[in-house]
């Protein structure tokens, strides 16, 4: 979930907010299992560093087969998930999302959260943003 009120009151401009839709929808994606609209949302050549992995990843399938497999175990999506403290960052046809990503999970009906600080950049490709690059780290408790 993306506030409104923080989005106004941060005082983002159209574009600014395109990119955080896009975030939002590439972060749902993920946590519904829908590895298309992923697939969709990334540029190619999309490289990370995650905390599954101790080096860079490179391309789209690693990411497509973990989202494929989250779609099969609905335990594994969170109950919803925030973007905090969002900044964007514009540089022609670069942009540049970082935030925090807080998800709720139930835990027998208990809250449980995780959360990570997570930067996204993004490239204009034949008008659309795709996703280049990610680089997500657990957040110090």
């Amino acid at each position: 979930m993306i506030e409104e009120a923080v989005i106004q009151a941060m005082g983002f401009s159209a574009e600014q907010r395109e990119l955080l839709v896009t975030t939002w929808l590439m972060l749902d994606a993920i946590h519904q299992g829908d590895a298309e609209t992923y697939a969709a949302l990334c540029a190619p050549d999309l490289t990370c560093f995650e905390d599954v992995c101790p080096y860079r990843i490179d391309g789209v399938e690693f990411h497509l087969s973990l989202i494929r497999l989250m779609a099969r175990d609905p335990a594994n999506r969170p109950a919803r998930f925030d973007i905090l403290n969002p900044q964007v960052q514009l540089y022609g046809d670069t942009g540049i999302v970082t935030y925090t990503r807080l998800m709720t999970y139930d835990d027998n009906g208990r809250p449980r959260w995780t959360t990570f600080n997570e930067t996204r950049v993004y490239v204009r490709i034949n008008g659309a943003w795709k996703m280049a690059h990610f680089h997500r780290s657990p957040a110090p408790a």
